[in-house]
């Protein structure tokens, strides 16, 4: 029976509602059918690299995502992610499970991923803090090499969080600031010593 759980600061703001993705890596839950979702992630400290997606719920389960990328200034390399959510998480009892493709096309530095992730959801009275739920994502990815995916969002209130995790291949943190009752959004990430701003829009029709 299928059951219905842990940085960019551009606009100083970041929706309650957001992708598939914590910083980098993939969720256990989706962007929600009908609504779309435009991510951009753009390095300050010399300008080299740029992430952009555009991320569509096209059914209550699968979510299909544009990504583009580019690396040392070079040109912009347009791949798409594929990502299929099989159980949606259950605040205090279930966590989330998606699997899916990342980069299907096979052109971004990290090239195609097949992964497998769990996202478990813990109220924040819980945890002993306020705002949105505290969430902790496990689970592997398989390219050139087997990775594992690791990732915590912490809320800080009721609009702002603390984000951290490993991709398999660099560390990142930062810190998310959501316009309230609004789909705009804000991170600042650390991420290999680089220092990346983003916005976020979601939008639902």
């Amino acid at each position: 029976m299928r059951c219905p759980l842990i940085l960019a600061l551009t606009l100083g703001v970041i929706a309650t509602s957001s992708a598939e993705r914590l910083i980098t890596i993939p969720l256990g839950r989706k962007i929600p059918f009908g609504a779309v979702e435009i991510d951009s992630l753009f390095e300050i400290s010399n300008g080299d690299t740029w992430d952009r997606y555009i991320g569509f719920g096209i059914t209550p389960d699968f979510e299909l995502d544009y990504h583009g990328e580019r690396i040392d200034q070079g040109p912009m390399r347009d791949t798409f992610d594929l990502s299929y959510n099989y159980l949606p998480p259950i605040t205090d009892q279930l966590p989330g499970i998606s699997f899916g493709v990342e980069d299907a096309l096979n052109r971004t530095v990290e090239g195609r991923r097949y992964y497998l992730v769990t996202t478990w959801r813990e109220s924040a009275e819980n945890v002993g803090g306020g705002g949105g739920p505290l969430e902790l994502t496990l689970g592997i990815a398989q390219g050139s090499q087997l990775k594992p995916l690791i990732g915590a969002s912490l809320p800080l209130g009721e609009n702002a969080g603390l984000l951290v995790e490993d991709d398999g291949y660099y560390l990142s943190a930062g810190f998310e600031l959501h316009a309230p009752k609004s789909g705009l959004a804000g991170r600042l990430i650390v991420r290999n010593q680089e220092v990346l701003v983003g916005a976020n829009l979601s939008l639902r029709f």
